[in-house]
């Protein structure tokens, strides 16, 4: 499997907008341990070991996904229940990413729109240790979320499909 060399240049040049001027402070900071990781994803490709490539590819994207929700203001963490501050989520398609090692309970709370509120999230002991993902359509509402039945630290992210 051979990548072109207009994409390889192309994920070089995302990855530099991203990462070029963050601190590891910054939302993105965690990117800093990926720098040089797409030439090592175009030599892996390049030797043919597509799985460590793909590997790589898909810890390289959950950390620009992350750094996008940071940014974004769609990441929340924590370790108790919570209710967020208020926010606009954009008109789209979510993929909304929930990973604890414990149980908890994730719900929208439309303030304003078309949208209702929605149970995203009922995990007991355990189901999310590895993630657990579900599909959330917004019509660009005004919302909080509310998180709750806590019981170990958890992460919650919204990442944009369309």
């Amino acid at each position: 499997m051979k990548i072109g060399k207009n994409v390889g240049i192309t994920i070089v040049a995302l990855v530099a907008v991203i990462v070029v001027g963050f601190s590891d402070e910054d939302p993105v900071g965690e990117l800093r341990e990926f720098e040089g990781s797409v030439s090592e994803i175009l030599a892996l490709v390049d030797n043919g070991d597509t799985n460590d490539a793909l590997a790589l590819l898909d810890r390289l994207h959950n950390a620009v996904v992350g750094a996008r929700a940071r940014l974004n203001g769609y990441h929340f963490r924590g370790q108790s229940n919570a209710l967020t501050d208020p926010f606009v989520l954009p008109a789209g398609v979510y993929r909304v990413h929930f990973t604890t090692e414990g149980f908890g309970v994730v719900q929208t709370v439309v303030l304003d729109g078309p949208d209702s509120d929605d149970t995203l999230f009922n995990v007991f002991q355990g189901a999310a240790s590895g993630g657990a993902s579900a599909v959330y359509r917004s019509q660009g509402t005004r919302l909080m979320i509310q998180i709750s039945n806590i019981s170990a630290p958890y992460e919650l992210v919204f990442e944009r499909m369309e």
